[in-house]
C-alpha cells in the first residue's frame, strides 16, 4: 500500500503543520498554513492539534476565518489542555460568521473519532512534551488514522474458495471473518521518544526529529525544550517495523545538506529497513513521501 499524500511545512519553533489530503485532516496549524495551502484549505474537514504551542496553532485564526464559515469544520484538541480550551473559547467568539460555526472537539487518549471514509477513525494517544503532572494529564497528543477491515480467520486460510463460500452461505460472513485494525498513519507532534510499541503496526510514521545530535537534544531538554533526536527516531521506526518514516520539525540550526547527509549516514549505519523522507525546515513539501532520501535495507539482508 502506498502512503497517503501528505503536504508538510515544518520549522521548529516557527511553524509546523501537515495536511493529509487523502483523509482531509490538517495536523496542527502553524503560522502561514492558509497562505501556503491557498485554495486547498477548502478540502480540509478537520484540524487536529497536537498541543497548544504557538508554532503549532498560530495559523488557526486565519484558517478558520477563511474556512470556518461553511459550518462543516471540526477542530480536535487535547482535552486536558487549558491553553487549548482558552484558544477554542477565544476563536469561537472572535467572528460569529466564521469561527463561531466551527465545532470544537476535545479529545483524550484512546478515543475514536469517526472520519472519512467509512470505517476510518482518528485515534489520539498521549505523548511526552510537557513536564509530568500529578495526577498525569495528556497535555500533548499524537494521532493515528485507523481503519477497520474484515479478514479471513486464520483457521480458514487453507480452505478452497468453494468451501469458504459454503461456510459463508451457511453461517454468514461473520463466521469466517474477523475485524482487525489497520493503522495507516501515525503523527507524533512534539515529543520525547516513546516506546516503539506505541507505533507498532502503523504503516506510515511521521515523527518529530528536532535534533541530529543527542548531546544537543540533552542540552535543550535541560532548558525545558524536550524533543527527539535522529538516532532515537530511527531506532523507534526500526523496532516498530514501519514501512515509511517521515522526519519533520527539524531545527534551522542545520542546513539542508547537513541534514540529508546525516540522515543517510545514520540510516546506513543502523541498517534502517524502512523508506525515509525528510521535511527540510522552511521548505513546503507538497508530497512528503514522493521524495525518498533512504530506500531502506530489507530485513535479513
Amino acid at each position: 500500500m502506498e502512503p497517503p499524500k501528505i503536504t508538510v511545512f515544518s520549522t521548529a519553533l516557527v511553524s509546523t503543520w501537515a495536511f493529509d489530503q487523502t483523509h482531509r485532516i490538517l495536523f496542527d496549524a502553524g503560522d502561514g498554513v492558509a497562505a501556503l495551502l491557498d485554495a486547498r484549505i477548502q478540502r480540509i474537514r478537520r484540524a487536529a492539534l497536537t498541543h497548544a504551542h504557538r508554532d503549532h496553532c498560530s495559523g488557526l485564526m486565519q484558517l478558520l476565518n477563511l474556512r470556518g464559515g461553511a459550518g462543516d469544520f471540526t477542530v480536535c484538541y487535547p482535552e486536558a489542555s487549558g491553553a487549548a480550551r482558552a484558544l477554542a473559547a477565544f476563536l469561537s467568539n472572535f467572528d460569529a460568521r466564521s469561527t463561531g460555526k466551527v465545532h470544537w472537539a476535545p479529545v483524550a487518549p484512546g478515543s475514536m473519532v469517526p472520519i472519512e471514509p467509512d470505517r476510518h477513525f482518528l485515534r489520539p494517544f498521549a505523548t511526552d512534551h510537557y513536564p509530568r503532572t500529578d495526577p498525569p494529564r495528556a497535555l500533548s497528543l499524537g494521532y493515528q488514522i485507523v481503519r477497520y477491515v474484515d479478514k479471513l480467520k486464520p483457521e480458514f486460510h487453507n480452505l478452497p474458495q468453494e468451501e469458504l463460500d459454503a461456510l459463508r452461505q451457511q453461517h454468514g460472513r461473520e463466521y469466517i471473518t474477523q475485524t482487525v485494525e489497520d493503522i495507516l498513519v501515525t503523527i507524533t507532534g512534539d515529543t520525547l521518544p516513546m516506546p516503539p510499541e506505541c507505533y507498532r503496526g502503523t504503516r506510515v510514521l511521521i515523527h518529530e526529529c528536532t535534533f541530529l545530535d543527542a548531546r544537543e537534544r540533552s542540552e535543550m531538554e535541560d532548558r525545558g525544550h524536550p524533543h527527539s533526536c535522529l538516532d532515537e527516531v530511527l531506532e523507534i521506526a526500526r523496532e516498530a517495523r514501519v514501512s515509511y518514516l517521515g522526519l519533520y520539525h527539524l531545527s534551522r540550526r542545520y542546513n539542508d545538506h547537513h541534514i540529508l547527509s546525516r540522515v543517510r549516514e545514520l540510516c546506513s549505519r543502523m541498517r534502517v529497513p524502512c523508506r525515509v523522507s525528510v521535511a527540510l525546515p522552511g521548505t513546503l513539501h507538497e508530497d512528503l513521501f514522493a521524495n525518498v532520501v533512504w530506500e531502506g535495507i530489507p530485513i535479513g539482508s
